[in-house]
């Protein structure tokens, strides 16, 4: 579960700094440049860890799926934080760790005990709670917010994405497993740049402090896959998983603290909950 946390890390880090980054210079911009930067930094992490890269094709179609649904996860993503508020979009990925802790029920044929079922449930919604502001939601339930459509792609492309890097992770240790999902997500995104360079990449180029954000923000991402690939390899999937979900949390606290926004009552609440989703999903992992 530590590994998860340290996701959750990441992943909040890049959160909140995708989302100011996008809007300056575009989502599209910021996945190249954050996963380009991330391909090459597992690349040397295998080479160095001296890593047959020709034995990750054994995997060929777990990998394929594995780009596929994340690329099209991390640009629905970061297009839903371009658009929309941080309060509808986290909240709503929060729940790709119950797309992906069904998945590996079925697929991977893990049997999480009742206290990690429970610990996750409660988990899940103390994210949605702490990451959003109850009132404001309901101030807008007239209208669709935007980049809630995009947000829901991407919970679901996460979900899978989650659960075949797991695979991979396991199958193939998480350097090589890492290592090949990255390389084929970035294959994956330079073909949506091209298949999008009219609308969103044609005339301009990030430089300077443009560029220098973008690269934060696959510094962070990284330090989400690594920790979430570490524990993938090293036990069950869905204590990860779960785990890795508070990403949000991390967001809102970046919020509270650099842009000065006051947590509302259910934020705390939220809190709260989160901490004893954990604690069960703790304690039902050391038992099993």
């Amino acid at each position: 579960m530590i590994y998860g946390l340290v996701a959750a890390l990441g992943w909040g880090l890049a959160d909140f700094t995708g989302a100011v980054t996008g809007r300056r210079i575009g989502s599209l911009w910021v996945v190249l440049v954050a996963q380009t930067f991330s391909a090459a930094v597992v690349t040397v992490i295998a080479l160095v860890g001296g890593q047959d890269l020709a034995s990750a094709g054994t995997l060929g179609w777990w990998i394929v799926l594995n780009a596929v649904f994340s690329a099209t996860a991390y640009v629905t993503h970061y297009k839903a934080l371009e658009l929309g508020p941080l309060a509808v979009v986290s909240p709503v990925g929060a729940t790709y760790a119950l797309v992906g802790v069904v998945l590996a029920i079925v697929v991977l044929g893990e049997r999480p005990s009742l206290g990690i079922i429970v610990g996750g449930v409660v988990t899940v919604l103390g994210v949605m709670l702490t990451s959003t502001d109850l009132r404001k939601v309901r101030a807008g339930t007239h209208t669709m917010p935007p980049g809630l459509p995009w947000a829901i792609v991407s919970a679901i492309g996460f979900g899978v994405g989650g659960l075949t890097l797991a695979k991979l992770s396991q199958d193939l240790g998480w350097e090589l497993g890492l290592w090949s999902s990255r390389v084929a997500q970035l294959v994956a995104f330079v073909a949506l740049g091209i298949l999008w360079r009219k609308r969103e990449l044609r005339g301009r180029f990030v430089a300077g402090p443009a560029a220098v954000a973008a690269l934060t923000v696959g510094g962070a991402d990284l330090i989400g896959v690594l920790g979430y690939s570490i524990g993938a390899e090293a036990g069950f999937v869905i204590p990860v998983l779960i785990a890795s979900a508070v990403f949000p949390l991390i967001a809102v606290l970046l919020s509270v603290a650099f842009l000065h926004e006051r947590p509302v009552p259910n934020q705390y609440v939220g809190v709260v909950l989160t901490v004893i989703g954990l604690v069960l999903v703790g304690l039902g992992a050391a038992n099993v």
